[in-house]
């Protein structure tokens, strides 16, 4: 058979309607030679240029179903307008393709297990970059849960853990009488004014000593964070005195912060803010009700990223806590509409 029949054919690659015209025309040859003369599927498969079982598979979708008599024998030829046809009607009901390329996962999984982003701030990233499309923060979580782009569920900073919320009420404890409680403070919900913080620390795992001290302004979501060297009230102070010294904390209306032994000395943390602001009032969440300091819980969740539980602080230098301060206070925020803390900080001066 002439070798200008060969198909020039990729691995990987479909067949073209093109390809299949061309197996038509050799197969169909094929079958009228006589017996001793006609090649058999592998023979023809080595001669047409296609591995066998693909060959296979293309006689078996394309053959017609009424066989034809030729010269006292019945056989059933090969259409390639019926092979076309099944492929076609399958593509139809496939469904609709995946919005993510194997490019745009790939480079969207480096950002976020490797440079530890959010798929929000890694998307921002590889748009300004050049891609004109990419899908929505939504659709990513949607394909995180599946695992289709190589990201797994927990692996991003703000994915939803999986477990189910109590069904019981929460657990309230008494309040100390001469603590201000939450339910004092006046309604900050909207964000609409500046200078309202809320107040955490984060402690070193076991057998390790101090942790953080950490600060957010609810408006702007600037973060602040001080290496301590234990968890007492007097590093606390200590640390609250070198911010205010520093001039990141210049407007400060109100603080609210958990019932945790380092806060319980509201008297002299109002007295260190009293040149700054005497209305100074430091608020007290509830017990077991983390939620109602949400923003600074959430930012925790960020330096979490950077530092897993059981790290002991001692040996973080004060040069990567600032580092990474920077970098927390940089991440563009769907919040901010896609501002940085820096610059609400800015716009808010």
């Amino acid at each position: 058979m002439p070798r200008q029949y060969t198909l020039h054919h990729i691995p990987g690659q479909h067949l073209t309607f093109k390809d299949r015209e061309q197996i038509a025309m050799v197969y169909n040859r094929n079958l009228r030679l006589p017996a001793r003369d006609r090649l058999s599927m592998r023979q023809l498969a080595i001669q047409i240029g296609l591995p066998y079982s693909t060959l296979h598979r293309e006689i078996q979708r394309g053959r017609v179903r009424q066989p034809i008599l030729h010269k006292d024998r019945e056989y059933r030829e090969y259409s390639e307008h019926i092979a076309q046809d099944h492929i076609q009607a399958g593509a139809r009901n496939k469904g609709r393709g995946m919005r993510f390329t194997n490019i745009m996962a790939n480079l969207l999984a480096a950002k976020v297990r490797k440079e530890l982003k959010s798929p929000a701030h890694a998307r921002r990233e590889l748009m300004a970059e050049g891609f004109a499309y990419f899908p929505s923060v939504s659709c990513i979580y949607y394909h995180i849960d599946h695992g289709d782009i190589g990201i797994l569920h927990g692996e991003t900073p703000y994915h939803p853990k999986r477990r189910k919320k109590s069904s019981g009420p929460p657990r309230r404890a008494l309040p100390k009488p001469d603590h201000l409680s939450i339910e004092d403070r006046p309604d900050i919900s909207d964000r609409s004014e500046f200078g309202h913080w809320e107040m955490d620390t984060m402690v070193s795992g076991v057998h390790g000593k101090g942790g953080l001290l950490v600060l957010i302004e609810r408006q702007t979501r600037f973060y602040l964070i001080v290496k301590i060297r234990r968890i007492s009230q007097i590093e606390v102070l200590r640390a609250l005195r070198s911010l205010i010294r520093s001039g990141q904390m210049k407007t400060v209306l109100s603080i609210t912060t958990d019932n945790g032994c380092e806060f319980l000395d509201s008297k002299r943390i109002e007295t260190l803010f009293s040149k700054l602001n005497a209305l100074l009032k430091v608020y007290y969440a509830h017990a077991y009700a983390a939620w109602e300091k949400g923003s600074v819980e959430n930012a925790n969740r960020l330096v979490r990223r950077w530092y897993p539980k059981g790290t002991d602080f001692r040996r973080v230098s004060a040069h990567a806590i600032q580092k990474l301060q920077n970098v927390i206070n940089s991440i563009p925020r769907q919040s901010l509409k896609g501002a940085t803390a820096h610059e609400a900080v800015l716009a808010a001066a």
